[in-house]
């Protein structure tokens, strides 16, 4: 079994947020200067749920666009 720790990403539970000030400094903590789209997190999702993806099995997948490095 693997997981999924997204950072911030772009839903309309997080518009409100993200257009404000404080929305700028959370896009400046990557150095891509963006959230993540909803889409960039379910492709990874749909990976680790192929049986391809078995050897990840213990893994948590970080998906911050480096706004967070272990």
């Amino acid at each position: 079994m693997a997981s999924v720790a997204p950072g911030y990403v772009q839903t309309d539970m997080t518009a409100e947020e993200l257009a404000t000030p404080v929305g700028e400094e959370i896009r400046g903590q990557s150095p891509f200067n963006r959230v993540a789209r909803a889409e960039e997190i379910a492709a990874a999702i749909v990976y680790l749920a192929a049986p391809e993806a078995e050897w990840a099995s213990g893994t948590v997948l970080d998906l911050n666009g480096a706004s967070y490095l272990r």
